[in-house]
């Protein structure tokens, strides 16, 4: 029976990152697009922004972002969700651009060369790109004071909002809520948090 026991160490292997990334972010509850689509077409997210996703998921924020012209690139641990990320950027880089969710016209049209990407890694270990200009993050409440000083360690000169899926930063108000039925909240965040208490 050591075949059996080599099948059973397979499969649970990959589940060790998974699980870690539910305990240092949150177990995977995909993000509405509905609302995020809302988010990024009420915030004017376009083709000079770079839009950062810390957990991607299923890769629900990068395809909206890269949707509207935007760079993105998102962060995932779990080597099960990377793969259905991928998947999807894959298959939506090879697919003609189609309007969806409300978004559609000069944008759409104009960015049939989409740059999105999907990486398998810790974010926390991650430097991210000085041009960003939007990072979203779902995380549970108790791993956000830790995303906020992760963030403020990092060198984002461009940046004009942070982002966060139904769980907000207890301590700070957020500039603006983004409420679509049926969905978790969006909270916009002004950058200036990350030098407030320092």
């Amino acid at each position: 029976m050591p075949w059996l026991s080599l099948i059973i160490l397979v499969l649970i292997i990959p589940l060790i990152p998974t699980a870690y990334a539910g305990l240092i972010g949150a177990p995977w509850v995909p993000s509405r697009r509905k609302a995020v689509d809302k988010a990024m077409q009420e915030l004017g997210i376009g083709s000079k922004d770079t839009v950062i996703d810390l957990g991607a998921g299923s890769g629900t924020i990068v395809l909206s972002a890269a949707a509207r012209g935007a760079k993105a690139l998102g962060y995932e641990l779990s080597p099960f969700m990377w793969l259905a990320a991928k998947a999807r950027v894959a298959i939506n880089n090879l697919t003609p651009l189609r309007p969806f969710g409300g978004f559609e016209g000069q944008a759409m049209q104009q960015f049939n060369n989409r740059s999105s990407q999907i990486l398998l890694r810790n974010f926390y270990h991650q430097t991210l790109p000085s041009q960003t200009t939007v990072v979203f993050a779902f995380l549970m409440p108790d791993n956000m004071p830790r995303l906020r000083h992760y963030l403020t360690s990092q060198n984002l000169p461009n940046l004009k909002y942070i982002l966060a899926y139904t769980f907000p930063f207890k301590e700070f108000p957020p500039k603006g809520v983004i409420k679509t039925p049926n969905c978790g909240n969006i909270y916009i965040y002004d950058p200036a948090i990350l030098k407030q208490g320092q």
